[in-house]
């Protein structure tokens, strides 16, 4: 097959982060399985991918306003040009990273069947962003699902959303994983006291990074090192047992989980109008090795009753109520590492991809009947 994934609007870090590295595993899985497969890129940053057709869109206007129309403007401008391209290109499926409606997305539908991704319940997440980037999404939602051939939700819960169910399409739902290949178990740590991580990117409400805060200071014994956010973006005063590092490389986060003895997942889910997900962070975590906190169900993870995994509830007090459990469990952790044996056949991404592939061939093969 020949793949065009297209990906609207991706800023440089995300692109850098998981997503990115999910995306470009994604990409080289397909080829290395003798498919031939390009990304087609609509970003406001310039981000070097192999195998790659960016398409970068900015605005030279300093006046917000202005800016923000003319960005827009040239962002449609810069999708016409990714769509031209996809069309050189004659793929035999497209697969769609959704994302917010410009014009002239609907021309993409024109030139091969689409497979939508979908990695959130986007009907809230775009409510929470303000009313204009609600219509605008409302209108996305409508078009983008009216006209694909298939969609593959992230999570069994966004696949049984009414927001999508009721367009009638297969929806074929496949959590995210990690290329263990690429991921090298970490030795436990020597530490004498727990270090905890929480790995993020700033702007989320969703990941609730703030509840860290108080649970630090009421265990001064633990150390938390929070990556992803600034000390400046939290309203709080921040003891001295909590570190932000900010955006940092890959190599740099990579140092910092070597140190820890477990890693906190996302603790807000609920603020997207979610319980289940299945998040790039904690699955990078459980492939280096590193015992995870979760605060929510997980598509892969939840119900296996792993002694390396603690669950706690998908609510506003949960770091507050459970605070015993997870200093517990970061003790108890200590010298301790994840049995990839036991792991990698729920969250390896080679498996998924074969699972991806084979749905592709099915929505190939129907319209070609």
């Amino acid at each position: 097959m020949r793949i065009a994934y297209v990906a609207l609007h991706l800023e440089k870090k995300y692109l850098l982060s998981g997503v990115g590295r999910k995306i470009q595993t994604q990409l080289h899985i397909w080829n290395e399985l003798n498919h031939k497969a390009r990304l087609f890129l609509l970003s406001p940053d310039i981000v070097d991918f192999p195998d790659t057709e960016l398409f970068q869109f900015g605005s030279p206007s300093k006046i917000p306003i202005f800016k923000k129309i003319l960005k827009e403007y040239d962002r449609s401008k810069k999708l016409l040009q990714l769509i031209e391209q996809v069309k050189i290109f004659h793929p035999d499926l497209i697969y769609l990273r959704y994302g917010l409606f410009t014009i002239p997305l609907q021309k993409l539908f024109d030139i091969a069947p689409v497979i939508l991704e979908i990695n959130s319940n986007d009907i809230q997440e775009y409510k929470s962003r303000g009313w204009l980037y609600y219509i605008i999404n409302c209108f996305s939602h409508h078009l983008i699902f009216s006209n694909v051939r298939g969609i593959i939700p992230i999570s069994y819960e966004i696949g049984q959303l009414d927001s999508i169910s009721r367009y009638k399409v297969p929806v074929h739902p496949i959590p995210n994983g990690i290329d263990l290949r690429q991921i090298f178990e970490l030795p436990a740590p020597n530490n004498i006291k727990p270090i905890l991580a929480f790995v993020g990117a700033a702007g989320l409400s969703w990941h609730g990074v703030e509840k860290l805060i108080p649970f630090a200071q009421q265990y001064p014994d633990l150390q938390i090192e929070v990556v992803g956010y600034n000390a400046d973006e939290m309203n709080f005063k921040i003891p001295s047992n909590i570190h932000f590092w900010g955006f940092i490389p890959h190599q740099k986060i990579n140092q910092v989980l070597s140190k820890v003895d477990v890693v906190i997942g996302t603790l807000a889910l609920y603020r997207k109008h979610m319980n289940e997900d299945s998040t790039l962070k904690i699955r990078e975590a459980l492939a280096f090795g590193i015992p995870v906190v979760i605060g929510h169900r997980d598509a892969d993870i939840s119900g296996k009753q792993f002694s390396f995994v603690l669950e706690i509830p998908n609510t506003e007090d949960n770091v507050e109520k459970y605070a015993t459990e997870i200093r517990n469990f970061a003790y108890h952790m200590m010298g301790k590492r994840v049995d990839r044996n036991l792991i990698a056949p729920l969250i390896d991404q080679s498996l998924k991809e074969k699972k991806r592939l084979e749905f592709f061939a099915q929505i190939i093969g129907k319209r070609d009947q």
